[in-house]
């Protein structure tokens, strides 16, 4: 067998490896959504990330990523009880927006469970948490995000 077979059949080999790797779940994580904007929390060692604000028919979503980068498991909650998703609101121009409900009263955002979203994060683990919103109009570019547990996003470009 010449060299170039030998080659091709360990490129080959290579492959199907790191194929079977990622089934099992063994490759490396994929890369997380980059941040449009990141806060330091009032909670020890979690960082949160605002990786999406964006307004489609009518509806602005948003995603916050927590990211535990402390030493330790650490607990935020998010929410508990479906009167809790009032301290997520977001301003654009003179306006205040709250999270949106459907015919039930349930919060358009994440829930683990009649209202309530509390969530242990290992060390180096993170968690999504999204919402949707009455999107502004079509005019406003940008808003502004306010949680119970971080400074403002402020200036928050939005994405049609």
């Amino acid at each position: 067998m010449g060299g170039d077979s030998i080659s091709r059949r360990a490129c080959l080999i290579g492959t199907l490896a790191g194929a079977m790797l990622m089934y099992a779940g063994i490759a490396p994580a994929l890369a997380q959504t980059e941040a449009i904007q990141s806060q330091d929390t009032n909670i020890g060692g979690l960082v949160a990330d605002l990786t999406e604000c964006k307004r489609k028919g009518g509806v602005l979503t948003l995603k916050v990523r927590v990211r535990n980068t402390s030493d330790k498991k650490a607990n935020i909650y998010f929410t508990n009880g479906y009167g809790t998703y009032d301290r997520y609101y977001l301003t654009a121009g003179d306006k205040k927006y709250f999270v949106l409900r459907d015919s039930e009263g349930a919060a358009l955002a994440t829930d683990e469970g009649g209202g309530y979203t509390n969530v242990d994060l290992e060390k180096g683990g993170s968690y999504t948490w999204w919402a949707k919103y009455p999107a502004p109009p079509a005019d406003v570019t940008s808003i502004s995000f306010y949680t119970p547990f971080a400074p403002p996003f402020e200036d928050v470009p939005i994405t049609d």
